[in-house]
């Protein structure tokens, strides 16, 4: 009992978050968090379609050298998620950047999973004058058996 307590935490005592809702992967809120405090946090509820489409339409301005890192909290519902990826791409015209990082398994429960991307420190924007401007990003979640619980796109300014 305690073992398989301790594999499925909640889910194991009956919580398997929110029934209702048909999605596996919600998620709920991305943060942007800047390594400098007096720079306030950029936050986007991306629970619904809204939040999602609020997020492409004004995307994220981090200042040129700034330290800067990603918090996403997200709920899974209705059963065990294996093998959950977050897999980021940024790129300006033919350049680009992918990073997969896998983040885990994680039993059905009501409240929220943090994921801090990186897990240690701060990315640093780039800088300098060929390095401004405005890059397209996009970010998916997807498990280990191929299924996309989510993707969405949003530019990032990189600003003097």
């Amino acid at each position: 009992r305690k073992y398989k307590e301790s594999l499925l935490g909640k889910a194991a005592n009956g919580d398997l978050g929110d029934t209702s809702d048909p999605r596996k992967v919600v998620v709920a809120e991305f943060r942007v968090v800047f390594e400098d405090k007096s720079t306030d946090d950029l936050v986007f509820n991306l629970d619904t379609e809204a939040g999602v489409g609020k997020l492409a339409a004004e995307g994220i301005s981090i200042r040129e050298g700034s330290g800067f890192r990603f918090e996403l909290k997200f709920r899974v519902n209705h059963e065990l998620l294996t093998g959950l990826k977050f897999i980021n791409r940024i790129g300006k015209g033919i350049f680009g950047q992918t990073e997969e990082l896998v983040i885990g398994s994680f039993a059905p429960a009501s409240d929220p999973y943090t994921f801090i991307f990186p897990r240690y420190g701060f990315n640093t924007a780039p800088s300098g004058m060929m390095m401004r401007g405005t890059y397209q990003a996009t970010d998916k979640f997807v498990d280990t058996d191929g299924v996309k619980h989510l993707e969405y796109g949003y530019k990032v300014r990189i600003t003097k």
